[in-house]
């Protein structure tokens, strides 16, 4: 890259970057949240929070990635034709792939980390985040037998110990299970233990008996027990096992080779394609992104308000684009008519808009926008003037107030 390339990869490479690294921490900061009660719950370290918010990444960049890229790119570009930059390099006889080919570099690289990122670190960091989010489940039972208070585990799930003994055991266990719509289970127990096996923790309790009501018709059953085993790692989710993964969960090869036995595989097993689809097509659209904000505004404008409708044009078409690539990914597992559009989509879009650069051809906002847009604003001062002037915010001339 030459001396003008390189001013423009490190100018869009750090506001890339920065825009980068506040979304990410706002989505992250919003998926934190959702599991917070649980994480406070159970007493869980600040070392345990940093982890959970460290797993969260990789999923969040993937998403934020092309978003990032078109701001940085929209906000280089529009501040160099603020100030005469782009001008200049026309006038010099610069060519539009000389501010593209800086972009497309950097959208490259990004793209090949987000590919990356999906086929390998994604998977990784969403396994190992629901390992954690089991064994805090786990930890949650630990924590509500407080003798004499009733914890609510989760929604329709409340437990009550009497005492605690000696050795860890407890006496008098109360659990109410109404999670199922159907049924309501109550178990009475005089004693109880929490017991590793198998990799699994469970509240066996012993000497008890479990009343089970139908809400149908109100009939009651109440079988005794001398020991009965609760598998904690079903609190919070019938499906939270540790050995029970989400495609989302999987690694790349087990998705194309899945488990015969695997439960939501039998179940429902265009989760996997559609899956498969989604990680072989997300790392296209930082790609896709560039060309369109290349497009849009990689070219001199003279205006301010064709400037502003080209940066409004580009992120109409972006959101557009990824909008429907996630709407045609979800249904990708289920018709191949979907799955060639999950490609189709951002692969026709490059071709689209590289073809646009390649041959120069050159957006305009169509001028009744422009005539529209200039029309409003006006009509919305004249109706804001008198409040404004009202404030002191501006004088009786549409100046500034000097107060």
């Amino acid at each position: 890259m030459n001396l003008i390339e390189r001013y423009i990869f490190r100018r869009v490479l750090l506001l890339t970057v920065a825009t980068l690294l506040v979304t990410t921490a706002i989505a992250m900061i919003t998926q934190v949240l959702i599991h917070v009660n649980l994480m406070s719950s159970t007493g869980q370290s600040l070392m345990t929070f940093l982890r959970l918010a460290g797993l969260l990444i990789p999923s969040m960049l993937v998403v934020v990635t092309p978003f990032a890229l078109m701001l940085g790119a929209s906000q280089t570009l529009s501040t160099m034709n603020g100030d005469s930059e782009l001008p200049v390099i026309e006038a010099s006889g610069g060519s539009r792939m000389l501010t593209a080919k800086p972009i497309l570099i950097l959208a490259m690289l990004m793209s090949l980390a987000s590919l990356a990122t999906s086929l390998y670190a994604e998977p990784w960091a969403n396994r190992n985040l629901r390992n954690l989010l089991v064994e805090a489940r786990t930890d949650l039972l630990s924590v509500a037998v407080q003798s004499g208070i009733f914890h609510k585990l989760q929604n329709n799930l409340y437990v009550h110990v009497a005492d605690k003994l000696a050795g860890g055991s407890l006496g008098g266990i109360f659990l109410s299970d109404e999670r199922d719509p159907a049924t309501e289970l109550v178990y009475y127990a005089k004693y109880g233990a929490f017991i590793e096996s198998e990799g699994k923790n469970f509240l066996v309790m012993s000497d008890g008996e479990l009343h089970r009501k139908i809400k149908a018709d109100g009939n009651v059953s109440v079988i005794k027990f001398a020991t009965y085993a609760f598998d904690l790692s079903l609190i919070g989710d019938s499906q939270s096992s540790a050995a029970f993964y989400y495609p989302k969960e999987r690694t790349t090869a087990y998705l194309f080779n899945p488990d015969p036995n695997d439960a939501i595989y039998q179940r429902r097993p265009q989760n996997y394609y559609s899956e498969i689809n989604r990680r072989f097509s997300e790392w296209l659209y930082p790609v896709l992104f560039a060309l369109i904000t290349i497009y849009f505004l990689g070219k001199a404008h003279s205006h301010r308000s064709e400037q502003i409708w080209s940066m409004i044009f580009a992120a109409a078409i972006g959101f557009f684009l990824r909008g429907l690539g996630y709407f045609v990914t979800d249904k990708s597992g289920r018709d191949v008519i979907y799955m060639i559009l999950c490609y189709a989509i951002p692969a026709g879009g490059i071709v689209t808009f590289g073809s646009l650069i390649l041959t120069n051809i050159t957006f305009r906002t169509p001028q009744f926008l422009i005539d529209g847009a200039t029309s409003l604003a006006a009509f919305a001062m004249r109706i804001a003037r008198p409040l404004l002037v009202r404030f002191r915010l501006i004088d009786s001339y549409g100046g500034r107030s000097a107060s």
